[in-house]
Parts: C-alpha cells; structure tokens; sequence
C-alpha cells in the first residue's frame, strides 16, 4: 500500500507532522520557563502528543502509540506541577519528539524501529518523580483483556494508577460495528414504514 492510495494515513502523517512542527520551540520554551509553568504551551504539546497517539493507536502504529504515551506521561506531571522541566528532562523529550517525527516519516516500517533507548529515558524520568514504592509501576507491564481472557492490548502499572488517581475511569469495551449497522438499518427502516403508513 503507498501513503498516496491510503487517504486516511496521509492525512494522519500530515497533522502529525504539523503538530511535530512547532514542538521543538514549544519544548524550549517550557524549560526557560522552568518552575513558573506556562499551562497553555504544556496544554498545547501536551495536545499534540495525545493526538498524535490517537491516530497511531487507531492505525496500528505501536511504536508511535507508546513512544507519544511515555511523553504524555511527562508533559502531565510537568503540567501537574509534580515535575519541573530542566535542561535534562526537555532534552529527552526533544530525543524523543525527533525519534517520532523520524517515525511518522518512515511510517510504514515505524512498527519495526528500536525506540527502546527513548522509552527507557523517558521511564527513567518519570521513575524518578514518584515515590519509592510505585517506582516499578513504570516498568510493570499489565494486560487489558476481556472477562474470557482475550488479551487487547498491554499498558504499563503507571498507565493506569496515574489517571485512576485523577478520578478518571477505565473502560474497556467491545462493540460489534456490523450488528450495530444491521440493527440501525432495521431501526430506521422500522420507523420509514411507521412514518409512511401515518
């Protein structure tokens, strides 16, 4: 498949790209800002990041998926104000937010790329952040599977303490698009002959 016939990815690399354009500036920018956080600019990448992990959780693309997830991890305890973004922690996030775009760029083979030295980074960052006793929740990783044991997908112990402990809930669900289609078909041909007959 080339990016050209597939509409939806070309148009994902493309907002991709551009959300990718300005972060560099944006990145130096929070760390001149130091502890005298700038919400609106970590909103801003922080945004960017969490869009851009959307799309590629969407289409499959893990490492790009995981590689935007670890820098979402940082960008809201910098946002939180549980972390101050200092010289080293911007620098492993502009590593990484280059790791992405080289990504994005050679999407079809991104899957296939070692990004584990960017991920080891940014965990380490945040390991660093949290208390002793929930340090490994970085590193653990759990499955997400169904009540009959069918695995979705894997998330770090972190990725799911951290939004648990903002109130925020986990939902995993399944939904059959085909029968849902089937059944609205039927529900709005229902109502077309109610209509027709009145």
């Amino acid at each position: 498949m080339s990016i050209e016939n597939d509409e939806t990815l070309q148009i994902y690399i493309e907002e991709s790209l551009e959300h990718l354009a300005d972060i560099e500036n944006d990145f130096l920018a929070i760390e001149e800002n130091g502890a005298d956080i700038d919400e609106d600019m970590v909103n801003k990448v922080y945004r960017a990041a969490h869009s851009i992990k959307g799309g590629a959780g969407f289409m499959g693309l893990t490492n790009i998926k995981d590689l935007t997830h670890e820098m979402e991890n940082i960008l809201g305890k910098i946002r939180s104000r549980e972390m101050i973004p200092n010289p080293e922690i911007i620098n492993i996030l502009l590593l990484a937010s280059d790791a992405l775009r080289n990504l994005i760029n050679d999407v079809f083979n991104s899957n296939d790329i070692d990004i584990s030295e960017h991920l080891d980074a940014l965990r380490g960052i945040l390991a660093g952040s949290l208390p002793e006793e929930e340090k490994e929740s970085v590193e653990n990783i759990v499955d997400i599977s169904f009540p009959n044991g069918r695995s979705v997908f894997s998330v770090t112990e972190y990725g799911i303490a951290a939004p648990r402990k903002e109130g925020k809930f986990i939902y995993l669900v399944e939904y059959d698009l085909i029968w849902g289609v089937q059944k609205l078909s039927f529900v709005a041909t229902f109502f077309a002959q109610l209509l027709a007959l009145s």
